[in-house]
């Protein structure tokens, strides 16, 4: 089993499994949207990071090198706005220390949707980078106030291995279809239409990975992330750097 640790400063940032929950899908008819199978579990990807209370800020809308543009509201102490560049900067407080066949993909929390700013996506080499986690979200909305909610995620961390990714090899061909796949692809959009006019309803077949008659069609490589947190901050330390 491959091993992160977390070393957390004063005041620092929450950190967590991402979690399946999204008020946009809380706020879907009876939280219909919750039975999209690949929409859920990527939400609970990797883990997120938040603040235990409000944030709030405002551009003016310059986007130049000076960092009076962004205006900090709320929550003084967890951010900055020395980048400048319409953007904000989240002091997470978290040193993410990894082995050198692991880099940290900084992230957008998977479905979570934030009027006026998007958080950068970035790649940190966390084998050797002793400073806290980069969290910068670019703001896109002008004078508006933009305000976060305590404990809100503001991003998402991904533990991935660059090289492993690298050995993939993508070939990619002409399609052709059988005439047997188009009927069976036909059949397959009438039963689904069938089943999501009945009280909209919502089809289990690619969560179950079966098909439209209860076949079984393939497997999932899994049907539910859960990552395993062990928080010893509480009574354990560990130095940030140590010189050879």
């Amino acid at each position: 089993m491959s091993e992160l640790n977390v070393l957390k400063y004063h005041n620092c940032a929450n950190i967590k499994q991402t979690s399946v929950k999204r008020e946009w899908m809380d706020n879907t008819i009876n939280s219909h949207a919750y039975h999209c199978f690949p929409v859920s579990i990527a939400n609970s990807i990797g883990y997120e990071i938040s603040f235990p209370e409000e944030i709030s800020f405002i551009w003016d809308g310059i986007s130049d090198t000076m960092s009076d543009h962004v205006k900090v509201l709320s929550g003084e102490k967890y951010v900055s706005t020395g980048r400048a560049n319409a953007s904000i900067s989240f002091d997470t407080g978290l040193v993410i220390k990894s082995d050198q066949n692991t880099t940290m993909l900084v992230m957008p929390v998977p479905n979570l949707f934030v009027d006026g700013a998007q958080p950068f996506t970035t790649l940190i080499s966390s084998s050797f980078y002793m400073h806290p986690i980069p969290v910068v979200w670019h703001i896109t909305r002008a004078n508006t106030i933009i305000t976060i909610p305590a404990n809100q995620p503001v991003a998402t961390i991904l533990p991935i291995p660059l090289k492993q990714i690298c050995d993939y090899e993508m070939n990619i061909y002409k399609a052709e279809f059988s005439d047997d796949f188009i009927k069976y692809n036909k059949e397959y959009g009438v039963e689904a239409q069938k089943v999501n006019k009945i009280n909209g309803g919502f089809t289990d077949w690619y969560r179950n990975a079966t098909n439209h008659k209860d076949e079984k069609i393939g497997e999932h490589e899994l049907k539910s992330i859960k990552l395993k947190i062990n928080d010893y901050s509480e009574k354990e330390s560990r130095l940030v750097y140590e010189s050879n």
